[in-house]
C-alpha cells in the first residue's frame, strides 16, 4: 500500500529511489553470501520491496549483478574526478598521489558493491570490457595532471605512464579486497610507495633542472625515504 509521503513524490522519482534501494540491497546480499548463493527473493526482502518490483527492473540475477557493476564504475569515475582535482600546484606531487590512492582505498573498503563484484567474480565479457574502458578513461584524465607535475615526462609517454599507474593501483585494490586483512590493507599502504617510486624519475626539483630531478630520484630510491603523509 502506498503511503501519503510516497504518493507526494513524482512517479519517476519513486521509481529511481526503488531502483537504488534494490541495488543497495543487492550489494549487501552479494557481499554477504556471494553471487551463487544470492537469490532475487533475498534481495527483494533486503530492499523491503516485492519480488515483482525487482523483476520490473531486472529480468534475472545476472542482469541485476551487471547493473550493480555499472553503478560501481560510475561511482569510481565520479570519485576520480574529485580526488584528481589537483588545482593547487604548491602541494607536493607525492602527497597528491598518496591522497588519491588513500581516497580510492577508503572508498573500496566501505563500498559493498566493490566487494560484491570482485569477491563473486561473476563477470561477463561485457563487464570486463566496461572495466577496461573505465581504466582507459582514468589514464586519459591523469595526463593533464602529469603534464603539469612531471615536465620531464615526454608527451608521447604520458599515456603509457598513466596507464601503468592506473592498472597497478586497480590490481592492488582487487587483491586487497580478495585477500582481506591483514595482508590486503598492508599491500595498499605499500602501493603508495610503489607508485611514487615509479613516478619519481619524471618529477622536477625545486630548481627545475632535469639533472637535479634525476639525481634526487636516484637518491630517494637509494635511501628508501619516500614517504606519504
Amino acid at each position: 500500500m502506498t503511503g501519503p509521503l510516497e504518493r507526494s513524490i513524482p512517479a519517476q522519482a519513486r521509481s529511481r529511489e526503488r531502483l537504488e534501494r534494490i541495488l543497495d540491497a543487492a550489494a549487501r546480499v552479494f557481499d554477504e553470501v556471494g553471487y551463487e548463493a544470492a537469490t532475487t527473493e533475498a534481495i527483494a526482502e533486503a530492499a523491503e520491496t516485492s519480488i515483482g518490483s525487482v523483476y520490473r527492473f531486472f529480468p534475472n540475477k545476472k542482469a541485476l549483478f551487471a547493473a550493480l557493476y555499472t553503478r560501481y564504475l560510475e561511482k569510481v569515475r565520479a570519485l576520480f574526478d574529485v580526488v584528481a582535482a589537483d588545482t593547487d600546484d604548491s602541494v607536493p606531487w607525492e602527497q597528491v598521489v598518496g591522497a588519491m590512492i588513500d581516497g580510492f582505498a577508503a572508498f573500496h573498503e566501505s563500498e559493498p558493491g566493490f566487494r560484491a563484484v570482485w569477491l563473486s567474480l561473476a563477470l561477463t565479457d561485457q563487464m570486463i570490457v566496461e572495466g577496461e574502458a573505465l581504466n582507459r578513461q582514468l589514464a586519459e584524465r591523469l595526463e593533464p595532471l602529469f603534464a603539469r607535475r612531471f615536465p620531464h615526462l615526454r608527451p608521447a609517454d604520458r599515456r603509457v605512464v598513466a596507464t601503468v599507474a592506473v592498472e597497478a593501483v586497480s590490481a592492488m585494490l582487487i587483491f586487497a579486497a580478495r585477500r582481506g586483512p591483514p595482508l590486503g590493507p598492508a599491500v595498499l599502504a605499500q602501493a603508495k610507495n610503489l607508485i611514487i617510486r615509479y613516478l619519481a624519475p619524471y618529477a622536477t626539483t625545486s630548481s627545475g633542472s632535469a639533472a637535479g630531478a634525476g639525481k634526487g630520484a636516484r637518491a630517494r630510491r637509494r635511501s628508501g625515504k619516500i614517504s606519504v603523509r
